[in-house]
């Protein structure tokens, strides 16, 4: 799994997993969360967001349980 920090208020790093396409997102204040079946565009479009928590919330949030 590739992991990267990432400059958000609420998002501290995140990690995708190119083969399993596996996402973890970890917050600074919860608990990390992981999601299943992630497309590869919606991650780049989540690293290259300038919101990341507002992308979180609209595209990935409820949308990849896994």
């Amino acid at each position: 799994m590739k992991i990267q920090t990432v400059k958000s208020s609420t998002i501290d790093v995140v990690g995708y997993d190119e083969k399993t396409h596996k996402l973890r997102v970890s917050f600074r204040n919860d608990k990390p969360q992981e999601f299943c079946h992630v497309p590869e565009q919606t991650f780049e479009a989540f690293i290259n967001a300038r919101s990341k928590n507002r992308f979180f919330k609209r595209h990935i949030q409820n949308a990849f349980p896994c």
